[in-house]
């Protein structure tokens, strides 16, 4: 899975979620004695009656298409699943696990640096070639990078916990590489948000390294508060941001601000239940952002481009206060099972943060809370945390 995941990322992260999926339904457990032996935490509870309202919001959502539906209360476990069958083995099999991580990432930041030298040259190569890439200079430009920043994303999620293991297995040197090429891939491609979430990342596991138990309570617990109080902090920090800077802000994310504004608009007509799953896909309106111009033209958007770039306002405008409420309970009593682990190690605490600063701000700034290729991708992650047992307990 890890060596598949190189083609995957190299094709924006796509084929992560299903190539994910097929392996843990081949890895899945067939005897009863199996699972009877696992001890489920009790976030298990939280976490899956999150998935279920979820899939039940469909019931009143303008959304015709059911495929989400599957996709939460299959998927979801199936990535869990492969995370801890894959991250507890040992002997042989953990060293191969641990060599083909570290050969993915390593190619990755290679095929990145590669498209980071040649602006894009490969990817440009084959959307021409392959899929007829035609238009102007500007939107084959956004295309591709669009296509590279997807890529960098999984990349982001599973590097930290991959410099770590190669930090431990005695390779600083390739570790340090893999630090600065992972760097440069989230400086690369015009994806500010990459940027934003190995800041965040790196800013997270350095506190983590003399904090490890207190981040961990601090991040779980800040989680669950951000998603509760999102829709009312949001318009607040929104107006609280002069016009002449908006008016500085790059073109995207003067979108995202207006997005966020109609969002929470949105929520408020619905607070309790939400407008249903998948039904931001059905929910339309054009407005011109003031003080933007592309083209000597007004800029006029759409205020609800799929979701709202914001997974907690996505939860919420979805889901309503019982899905948002339910998934900050699950994000609590994850992080207290984590810091109540007495063979938690320190590795693993400073791998745990960084995959949930970069995961938070990937999704709090730019992804939707639905899309399966960034579960699958924090899948592997977690499975790189679990790699990580290994050492003095903290």
């Amino acid at each position: 899975m890890f060596i598949l995941a190189y083609p995957a990322v190299v094709a924006s992260g796509l084929l992560i979620a299903p190539l994910m999926a097929l392996a843990a339904m081949i890895i899945t457990p067939l005897r009863l004695e199996s699972w009877t032996r696992i001890r489920w935490p009790w976030v298990t509870i939280p976490a899956g009656l999150f998935l279920v309202w979820a899939s039940l919001s469909f019931l009143w959502s303008p959304h015709e298409n059911p495929q989400q539906i599957p996709k939460l209360l299959g998927g979801v476990p199936l990535y869990a699943l492969f995370a801890f069958r894959v991250g507890s083995q040992t002997g042989g099999w953990r060293a191969r696990i641990e060599a083909s991580l570290i050969f993915f990432v390593f190619a990755a930041c290679l095929f990145f640096f590669f498209e980071a030298m040649t602006d894009g040259s490969g990817t440009y190569a084959f959307k021409a070639g392959a899929e007829g890439l035609d238009g102007s200079a500007r939107d084959v430009r956004f295309s591709v990078n669009r296509s590279l920043g997807h890529g960098v994303a999984p990349l982001l999620l599973i590097a930290g916990p991959a410099i770590l293991l190669s930090w431990k297995k005695g390779g600083p040197l390739l570790g340090g590489i893999l630090v600065g090429m992972v760097l440069l891939a989230s400086l690369s491609f015009d994806m500010q948000v990459n940027t934003v979430g190995m800041l965040l990342g790196v800013i997270g596991m350095g506190l983590a390294r003399f904090f490890p138990r207190q981040m961990l309570a601090i991040t779980f617990g800040g989680l669950a508060g951000t998603i509760l109080a999102m829709p009312l902090l949001l318009p607040n920090l929104v107006g609280l941001i002069p016009e002449d800077m908006r008016t500085a802000l790059p073109d995207s994310w003067a979108w995202r601000l207006e997005t966020w504004t109609f969002a929470t608009d949105l929520i408020s007509r619905s607070p309790w239940i939400g407008h249903g799953l998948d039904a931001s896909r059905h929910i339309s309106e054009i407005s011109v952002i003031q003080g933007v111009e592309v083209n000597n033209q007004p800029f006029a958007v759409e205020l609800m481009p799929l979701h709202p770039h914001n997974a907690a306002l996505h939860v919420w405008l979805e889901t309503g206060l019982v899905g948002a409420g339910l998934l900050a309970i699950a994000l609590i009593g994850l992080g207290e099972r984590l810091n109540a682990a007495k063979s938690l190690t320190q590795f693993q605490a400073m791998a745990i943060i960084w995959v949930v600063w970069v995961y938070a701000s990937l999704l709090l700034f730019s992804y939707g809370a639905w899309q399966e290729w960034h579960q699958g991708a924090v899948a592997l992650a977690t499975t790189a945390i679990l790699l990580l047992h290994s050492g003095k307990s903290v």
